[in-house]
């Protein structure tokens, strides 16, 4: 028996740890646009590749893997755009 193919999940992986990267570095605002694209990435490559080739990407039925990643890509982009970073005295 061999073990289940992760496929391209491995493609939006670097665009999510860059994301966590800028916000270790401290800056939220760029923390949040590259995680909303590397959502939307993974929302697209889901959308794309058949589900034998999606692999750690297919969770659930297609529709509801893209409604949901790119839900809340978009949600994150939204609360990263009206995000008050100006500090408080």
């Amino acid at each position: 028996m061999t073990a289940p193919r992760l496929g391209w999940w491995w493609v939006a992986t670097p665009v999510l740890l860059a994301g966590m990267v800028f916000f270790a570095l401290d800056q939220v605002r760029t923390a949040g646009y590259v995680l909303a694209a590397g959502l939307g990435l993974a929302a697209l490559l889901r959308l794309v590749l058949p589900a034998s080739r999606a692999g750690g990407l297919a969770v659930r039925s297609r529709a509801a893997d893209v409604l949901t990643m790119a839900g809340l890509g978009l949600v994150l982009a939204v609360v990263t755009r009206v995000l008050d970073l100006t500090p408080q005295g």
